[in-house]
């Protein structure tokens, strides 16, 4: 055995779900699917209760909690009686069976969770083929099925080993606040190369935009691609689902979480090490505190008026994050860096560094030049009052030293706050701006925790750390 494959084989020994684990979950699937089958036929209600997802795919890993149960019903219900009768059906048979809460996606479903075990309960229909397709989720079971047929010779072992590999350098999760790989996208990518380490060496030649045949035959793929290229212009990598040729598996992939998947394929080749799939970042308080002096951060903190789903929450804060970052680089501020934190309800707070939390009471305005009347004509009415400096330079060319309108990176943010609060949600909301000091910094650690910190103010990921010659 040599040493990566020792490597690995050590990983896979700490990831693979205990029989333990493997146990409660099947046993609190059981539980569920009973209360669903036996409410279901006293209300002489004929449909199929079903495990989908990583569990039913068996490419789970180990400490994972959660189940995805599918209820399918009857294809001559209408979208409406999926939706609604069938949605009451499943709240009032699992209310009784654990905590449960309501969730929303393209239609509301439930989360139930049953002893340490989080499991969603979703309504869709039982379709004989994918051409059926009614609603987003109804492509699920045809993803088991795929999955299932494909994953051959210990393959779903391979797709754990690459799952860690993106959780260890944030690359995984298709949800908003993460913009990375879907579970169903690594085992596509594990059936499309054959391995983890095949996906690996492909991924380190990979060049944005990138391309991946999911489906086999050449001409197949190259007919999805023309119109998944048109359907998605946007996206940094093609994936055509086998189950929905015009659907593109990773369209959700930021540019980013594209790079970092890339970067550590690269680095892991050269230098395989644990470190990348422990999702370790180098931080401490302490070492963060001391390490305000002469640094500007600034921090936003919003609040909406009522709970939100987790991926409407985090969308619309990404939002408010991006607005506070034009406004300030459109005063001049070099933005260094940025993030965004939600609880999943109702707070955001949005971590922005800068270059300087205050500017010069003086900038430089660079004018037209002498031969456009009207342009000269609208700079002189804009800059009179406010020009302590107006002339005509040697080149012909009008210039003003002017006194800025805002000095501060925080009362810029605190008097402009209709150009960035501009989600749904958070319009009405008012703001919490300030400068992080050290007080500050152990107030934030206080309400939100030292994760909070560590992904927005985190010192160095460990794995980039393996990227040396």
């Amino acid at each position: 055995m040599t040493d990566l494959e020792a490597l690995l084989k050590s990983v896979l020994d700490e990831i693979t779900p205990t029989p333990h684990e493997r146990e409660k979950i099947t046993r609190v699937y059981e539980i569920i699917k009973t209360r669903l089958e036996e409410h279901l036929r006293r209300n002489n209600v004929w449909a199929e209760v079903t495990l989908q997802g990583s569990v039913a795919h068996d490419t789970w890993l180990r400490g994972d909690r959660d189940i995805d149960v599918f209820v399918l019903y009857p294809e001559d219900w209408s979208v409406a009686d999926v939706k609604t009768k069938g949605f009451e059906l499943i709240k009032e048979a699992v209310r009784d069976v654990g905590r449960v809460e309501i969730r929303y996606a393209e239609h509301p479903y439930i989360r139930v969770f049953v002893e340490d075990v989080e499991a969603d309960i979703v309504p869709a229909y039982k379709l004989s083929s994918p051409s059926r397709i009614r609603t987003a989720v109804d492509r699920t079971p045809f993803h088991t099925e795929f999955v299932n047929s494909h994953l051959k010779g210990g393959l779903n072992n391979d797709v754990r080993l690459l799952k860690k590999f993106m959780k260890g350098i944030g690359s995984y999760g298709a949800e908003i606040k993460t913009k990375g790989f879907s579970g169903y996208a690594v085992e596509l990518l594990v059936i499309a190369y054959g391995g983890f380490l095949d996906v690996l060496r492909a991924a380190s030649e990979w060049r944005p935009p990138v391309y991946v045949n999911t489906l086999g035959e050449e001409w197949l793929f190259r007919r999805s691609v023309e119109v998944l290229t048109k359907r998605y212009p946007d996206s940094v990598i093609y994936m055509p689902d086998p189950v929905d040729h015009a659907r593109n598996v990773t369209a959700a992939v930021s540019f980013e979480k594209l790079a970092r998947f890339i970067l550590a394929s690269k680095c892991f080749l050269r230098h395989p090490s644990k470190t990348f799939f422990e999702n370790r970042v180098e931080y401490d308080l302490e070492t963060l505190e001391s390490s305000l002096g002469g640094r500007c951060i600034v921090v936003v903190e919003v609040e909406s008026e009522k709970p939100l789903p987790p991926e409407v929450v985090w969308g619309e804060v990404d939002r408010v994050r991006d607005r506070c970052v034009k406004l300030l680089s459109g005063h001049d501020f070099l933005v260094y860096h940025s993030s965004a934190w939600t609880d999943d309800s109702r707070k955001g707070v949005i971590v922005v560094e800068l270059d300087e939390c205050a500017k010069p009471a003086y900038k430089l305005y660079e004018g037209p030049p002498f031969s456009e009347l009207d342009r000269v004509s609208d700079f002189v009415s804009k800059h009179i009052g406010k020009s302590v400096k107006l002339w005509l330079d040697r080149d012909g060319r009008l210039m003003s030293v002017s006194r800025r309108p805002v000095l501060r990176a925080v009362e810029l943010l605190e008097s402009k706050q209709r150009e960035y609060l501009v989600s749904p949600h958070f319009k009405a909301s008012s703001p919490t701006v300030y400068e992080l000091t050290p007080a500050k910094l152990k107030e934030i650690a206080s309400k939100y925790g030292e994760e909070f910190l560590r992904a927005s103010l985190g010192k160095v990921e460990s794995w980039l750390l393996e990227c040396t010659s």
